[in-house]
């Protein structure tokens, strides 16, 4: 699978994020997750992770914004799929 489309789709989570009213921690912690799977695929900053657990805190995320932030949570779901999908 191409993971441009999923860079894409980082990007445009980064941005609802950003307009989002949420407590700063919420943000951060959504912040530093797009920031790991960006290292995670590869075009981040060049730490590398081990065992990330990113999908685990991928359906956390998904589960905590579901009510109050719908959209942010659909992005996830997306973002989820199409990891699972390239085996990240």
């Amino acid at each position: 699978m191409d993971t441009k489309h999923l860079h894409e789709q980082l990007k445009q989570l980064q941005l609802e994020i950003d307009e989002q009213a949420m407590e700063g921690k919420s943000r951060a912690k959504l912040h530093a997750l797009v920031d790991d799977i960006d290292r995670e695929l590869g075009s981040g900053p060049d730490l590398v992770l081990e065992d990330s657990g990113l999908q685990e805190r991928v359906e956390e995320m998904i589960s905590s914004f579901e009510v109050d932030h719908p959209t942010v949570s659909g992005i996830l779901k997306d973002i989820m799929v199409k990891l699972a999908s390239i085996g990240v």
